[in-house]
């Protein structure tokens, strides 16, 4: 029988002090207690439909609910999954890898216990962060040998992208190959039914491996078995009851989370009320508002989210709150903050909280969870003691602070509770191990039930920290196996004070950081640092009641340029903000030999820590302070933010940003100076772009404050930036719903007339209809259309029914077939190769290469030329093909306002040092508008920062310029400057396909690289040599250029006389734009136009264009007469005018 015997200290009853002990003795006959995993079965019998846990959005709206049948039937799928599938054996590992705030986690972890498995949750490790979490990652499943990871669909596509994008990378570590990840949310219902039972496990089977926070070199599991678990269960029934109602915004894998939060909901018989981390980050004051919205009776959270939250709520959110109901807030996981504490209530006591509800604590995952609280027959707010600090530091004693005492010597203490029945804790002497007198700091050490076995495969230190001897006990069954903590603490008032920490771990806004990890990463940072001589540490703010980070390190030699000195703090703060996502609130720049160090060679970072607090640190040549806007600076660029204007949209966000940083209490603002010295650390960075989300009207991920390191720099992308590339590419907005059965699939997974893009597409056609309007387009051309003034098509030079480019056609088709039947890369016939001479000669270029069709050609080109360390500048009205080259070809892409110059200038300026090639994509003539760039300009933009220009030329080869030559013709520039000429034989050559202009060496670099070329059948031989012949005729008949340049003219002064609207039109292109405004309008104006004039105009409307902003397109043609041309502007005039509401 496993019968646990200790005497404990009864704190529940009132002492002076914690040697004033009442002698009780606690009998736990654990083997007659039921596990977990029965009591959730008996709950699954009695109450199958009571609700245990309830999911909410990021905007705090209900997700998901699981009931206690639902839970039962969710583990079971896991378990048969793990079971049957994968063949795992009692006492595997399994690694339970889920993003925060997902239903998913407890339906792995509960499928683990019914299988008998030992879950270990981790931390998911960031795509956009893998080179600090990716170690860690690695290094957990290496110590668990784990062969199976439990996660969701959407996180696993994550890591199959950072694999494909981290494969050729040297600084980022590669992912662990032994693993088989298994994605839960995917698994059928019908795997339930193939679960038998869950195990009976004994109580020293091991439960989960909880992995301590801190260090990412080498970290350790805390071995809790199910023992362990209902041991601490037992105190739940002090805190909880069937009526509570849990609000949580925890990660899951946090221990408070997996053990309050999952497990006593279901050993107790309550609900708990999940909201996400990033939700609470996002928004904090969405925490008191669920508490509100559910009547929540208890809540939990570290220091930092009680502050956060009160700092985060406004008066007009708190007036709509009643915390009356909140009976229990649990506070703990890092230094309390009386000031947090005292912040928080004044804050929501107008909503009804009482401050008696704080439940300050004390615990860790060496003890499954929580060793010290408030008893439940006890009502009273915190405690909270002021004492001398001189005398706590150096004397190691606890000495109140009289009234007047000195403030620097003075520090405020909040009391942790008493010891929960189920443990006997001691205050020790660190070094002779023997229990300390009244009123002096030792370290704290625990025993009881709850303590874990130890550290997984860890024999010697879990022999030195688990098994410890208490030497001054009396009686041998109270000297063995006591846990010391690592923590500093004193017994006062029956309350346990948590001094200090023995261990040097760095607690910063509830995350638990290594030293030696932020160190390493100084190191690596500059040159001049000097290896094995950096110590980090944190402090406390007195403004703001959080810990603050500092960095002190020495540097290889003496440094008197302050310029250099300051660049090396610059570095090692955006190194360490990289890295761990951690601000630096000060950098301490020493010279050599000048940190405290032990005889060995170990650094002394208390030591260290405290002259920086006095002021005595050695010969300091450089101390730089976030805070007091000594911020290292970098270069300007060349253009000045004074001369920009109001009427640049970024003015406006420029001072917002700036309005954003000062309110955070920076003294100066510098537009160039990175987030980093700002003191923007991830939970910052959240905030921040939460807000300026806001300002902007579009979601921004924090992933952009990485991309766009400064002010500046996102300043000069954020009209134009596509936010959602820029976070991992797994990240979809459709919500990651279970499958259940194969028949269970909705509609739109598989049937087209059901996808939403369908159905949006009919809305437009029923809108339409309703409307009394056909649908113009995929109409059939019947002979009454083709009879009709046809201003669709694309055949500006009449080539297309020219005799002699048909006859050409046709003798092809007699002489080398219908098709090539192969790719050019396995032989070229002669007709695509005279084609090729043909065109570059005609278009003054050294070579081309021919595609089989236009579309195609800008797709295959822009996806040969850039990869994904490239930056793609291009215009907003780029056409679809560019579009689409440029998403496959894994760019960063930027799009600057239309034909606008300056705005791509600007962008260069900001972002061109980032990339290895930038890619600037223009056209020769914008078929939805009319215009042309001024290609000079971009041509000088090109030169000036090393770029390559793309000009898609598919609607001005052989219409601009005065013998049709294209935009180069028309503005005078050498299309030598043009990297890269793209045109269209389907427009004024009269055949199909497309073709690049450029020099010899890149066109074969597409011949060889260009997957549209080598992959595709090449251009058929009528096809060519009707474009052969079309090009000979453009040579010898430069006249028809000019003749479509007249009717162009005659068309276009024709609608300006009439009063209609051309926009941005070219006066005498070949494609004219009549802006008409509503889709309704433009539409029935179209079919007026064929009906009462015999008139053949396509409408351009939403989706193509904005709505309100729709169009008639004119292409003219050479065939075309003044005539016509005088009757259409007639007859538009005359429809535009009649159509009502326009």
């Amino acid at each position: 029988m496993f019968i646990f015997e200790f005497r404990f200290q009864g704190l529940y009853e009132s002492v002076k002090h914690a040697k004033e002990t009442t002698t009780s003795t606690l009998m736990l006959n654990l083997d007659a207690m039921k596990t977990v995993v029965q009591v959730l079965q008996e709950r699954v019998v009695d109450t199958p439909e009571k609700m245990v846990y309830l999911f909410l959005d990021e905007r705090g709206h209900e997700d998901t609910t699981v009931t206690m049948a639902g839970l039962d039937r969710a583990a079971r799928k896991v378990a048969a999954t793990l079971e049957r599938k994968h063949h795992l054996v009692r006492g595997d590992r399994v690694l339970l890898c889920y993003p925060p705030g997902t239903v998913d986690f407890a339906f792995a972890f509960w499928g683990c216990l019914y299988a008998g498995a030992i879950a270990v949750p981790v931390a998911p490790p960031n795509p956009a962060s893998l080179a600090t979490d990716l170690p860690r990652f690695n290094r957990m499943v290496e110590d668990t040998e784990a062969k199976i990871v439990l996660t969701t669909r959407k996180y696993y596509v994550a890591t199959q992208v950072a694999k494909a994008v981290t494969l050729f990378s040297k600084r980022v570590p590669k992912w662990s190959t032994q693993l088989e990840w298994v994605s839960t949310d995917a698994i059928a219902d019908a795997m339930a039914l193939r679960f038998t039972r869950p195990v009976s496990p004994a109580l020293d089977d091991v439960a989960f491996l909880q992995y301590s926070s801190g260090s990412t070199s080498d970290p350790k599991a805390v071995i809790i078995t199910h023992g362990n678990i209902v041991a601490q269960l037992q105190t739940s029934p002090l805190r909880f009851g069937p009526d509570t109602t849990m609000v949580s915004w925890l990660p899951h894998f946090h221990d408070f989370c997996l053990v309050v939060c999952t497990l006593v909901p279901c050993y107790i018989g309550f609900r708990c009320i999940f909201l996400s981390p990033l939700a609470f980050l996002k928004t904090p004051a969405l925490w008191m508002q669920v508490v509100s919205k559910y009547r929540g009776t208890s809540t939990c959270g570290p220091n930092f989210g009680y502050a956060l939250a009160a700092r985060k709520t406004s008066a007009d959110q708190v007036a709509t709150l009643d915390l009356s109901s909140l009976t229990y807030c649990a506070v703990g996981a890092e230094p309390i903050r009386p000031a947090s504490l005292a912040e928080f209530t004044h804050a929501f006591g107008p909503a009804g909280f009482n401050a008696k509800s704080f439940n300050c604590s004390y615990g860790m995952a060496e003890a499954t969870l929580c060793i010290t609280h408030r008893t439940p027959e006890e009502s009273f707010e915190p405690i909270v003691i002021s004492v001398k600090k001189s005398a706590l530091e150096i004397h190691r004693r606890l000495v109140l602070a009289p009234f007047g005492h000195p403030k620097e010597d003075t520090k405020e203490m909040v009391g942790c509770g008493s010891t929960l029945p189920t443990f006997n804790v001691k205050v020790v002497d660190p070094d002779t191990h023997h229990e300390g007198a009244s009123n002096h700091v030792g370290e704290i050490w625990i025993r009881g039930p709850s303590v874990g076995k130890g550290y997984w495969k860890r024999d010697v230190l879990t022999q030195d920290l688990f098994h410890a001897e208490l030497k001054s006990a009396t009686d041998d069954d109270q000297r063995l196996d006591w846990f010391r903590t690592g923590d500093l603490g004193v017994w006062h008032q029956s309350q346990l004070f948590v001094t200090e920490r023995l261990k040097d771990l760095i607690i910063i806004r509830g995350r638990n950081v290594s030293p030696q990890d932020i160190e390493h990463t100084v190191e690596l940072a500059h040159c001049q640092v000097r290896a094995g001589c950096v110590a980090a540490f944190s402090v406390e703010n007195a403004s703001t009641n959080e810990e603050n980070l500092v960095v002190v390190s020495e540097l290889r030699v003496k440094i008197k340029d302050t310029t250099q000195l300051a660049v090396i703090a610059h570095d090692i703060a955006l190194a360490v903000l990289r890295d761990h996502q951690l601000a630096s609130a000060v950098i301490a720049l020493l010279p050599p030999r000048a940190i405290a160090k032990t005889t060995s060679g170990k650094i002394q970072r208390r030591l260290t820590k405290q002259h920086f607090e006095f002021g005595t640190l050695v010969s300091p040549q450089y101390i730089w302070r976030a805070a007091d806007g000594g911020k290292p600076t970098q270069p300007q660029t060349s253009h000045e933010t004074s001369a920009r204007t109001t009427s640049d949209p970024s003015v406006a966000l420029e001072a917002w940003l700036r309005a954003y940083l000062a309110k955070r209490g920076d003294k100066t603002v510098d537009m160039e100076t990175t987030w980093a010295c700002y003191g923007i650390d991830s939970v910052a960075m959240v905030e921040l772009c939460s807000e300026l989300g806001s300002f902007l009207g579009c979601v921004v991920p924090p992933e952009a404050l990485f991309k766009y390191d400064t002010p500046a720099k996102l300043m000069a992308v954020a009209d134009t930036c596509d936010w959602t590339a820029l976070r991992p590419s797994n990240q979809d907005d459709r919500p990651d719903d279970l499958l259940h059965e194969y028949t269970d699939i909705e509609s739109d997974c598989y049937d087209i007339a059901a996808f939403p893009e369908a159905k949006e597409l009919q809305s437009h056609i029923d809108t339409m209809a309703a409307a009394g309007l056909r649908f113009p387009y995929l109409e059939e051309l019947t002979l009454a259309r083709r009879m009709q003034t046809n201003y669709n098509t694309y055949n500006y030079l009449g080539y297309a029914s020219d005799p002699r480019v048909i006859q050409a056609a046709t003798d092809a088709l007699q002489i080398y077939g219908a098709t090539m039947s192969s790719s050019p890369v396995v032989g070229q016939h002669s007709l695509l190769l005279a084609l090729e001479a043909s065109l570059s000669q005609h278009f003054q270029a050294e070579a081309a290469v021919v595609f089989v069709s236009g579309w195609v050609t800008n797709v295959a080109a822009i996806e040969a030329l850039v990869g994904p360390s490239d930056l793609i500048l291009c215009d907003v009205l780029n056409h679809n093909s560019c579009v689409h080259g440029q998403r496959l070809s894994g760019a960063t892409v930027l799009a600057f306002p239309h034909n606008d110059v300056a705005a791509a200038r600007r962008m260069l300026e900001n972002v061109r040092h980032k990339f290895r090639r930038v890619l600037l994509v223009i056209e020769g003539l914008y078929s939805m508008d009319g215009d042309v760039p001024d290609l000079a300009a971009f041509v000088a933009l090109k030169k000036t920062f090393k770029c390559l220009l793309y000009v898609d030329e598919a609607h001005s080869l052989g219409v601009l310029g005065e013998t049709g030559r294209g935009v180069c013709e028309y503005a005078g520039v050498d299309p030598a400057d043009i990297d890269v000429r793209m045109g269209s034989m389907s427009k004024a050559m009269g055949s199909v396909g497309g073709f690049l202009l450029g020099s010899a060496a890149a066109m074969n670099f597409f011949r060889l690289r260009a997957g549209g070329f080598v992959y595709s059948v090449g251009l058929s031989p009528p096809n060519a040599a009707a474009a052969v012949q079309a090009v000979q005729c453009m040579g010898q008949e430069p006249y028809r250029t000019t003749q479509l340049h007249q009717l162009a003219l005659f068309f276009y002064d024709a609608c300006v006389h009439a009063n209609l609207d051309l926009g941005s039109t070219l006066r005498g292109g070949a494609v004219v734009v009549v802006h008409v405004g509503a889709t309704a309008a433009t539409v029935r104006a179209s079919a007026r136009l064929s009906e009462q004039y015999a008139i053949n105009v396509r409408p351009i409307v939403a989706p193509a264009v904005e709505e309100g902003k729709g169009r008639l397109r004119f292409f003219l043609s050479v065939l075309q007469t003044q005539d016509e041309l005088q009757r259409t502007v007639y007859a538009v005039a005359r429809v535009l005018a009649n159509i009502q509401d326009i």
